[in-house]
């Protein structure tokens, strides 16, 4: 059974055991913000055994839902093209303008 953390980017499951109830964090979402207007999301991650369920569109739609509370009107991610189209079906779209992120390895 998934449930909320109660913190928004984080499920975890209740499995029950010999022992009694255990609770193992099967998914989290992480993003960083300017708290004025934009923000990023960095990691969407789940738990091979949870994916395909759901889980990580309610992550990501849970993030959009709290950062828009918090009037970030700008949210940016970086996809590897395998999780493009997971991402376009949440409305995220390309850059129209092509930018591409810039990297600093010193």
């Amino acid at each position: 059974r998934l449930v909320p953390s109660g913190m928004p980017g984080v499920s975890y499951a209740d499995a029950s055991t010999p022992e009694g109830t255990s609770r193992r964090l099967v998914g989290l979402a992480r993003a960083t913000s300017d708290h004025a207007f934009n923000a990023t999301i960095w990691d969407v991650v789940v738990d091979t055994e949870f994916q395909g369920q759901g889980l990580g569109k309610a992550l990501v739609e849970q993030m959009v839902r709290t950062l828009l509370a918090r009037d970030i009107g700008n949210i940016t991610l970086f996809a590897d093209n395998k999780v493009v189209p997971f991402y376009r079906s949440l409305g995220f779209v390309s850059d129209p303008e092509g930018i591409k992120g810039m990297f600093l390895y010193p």
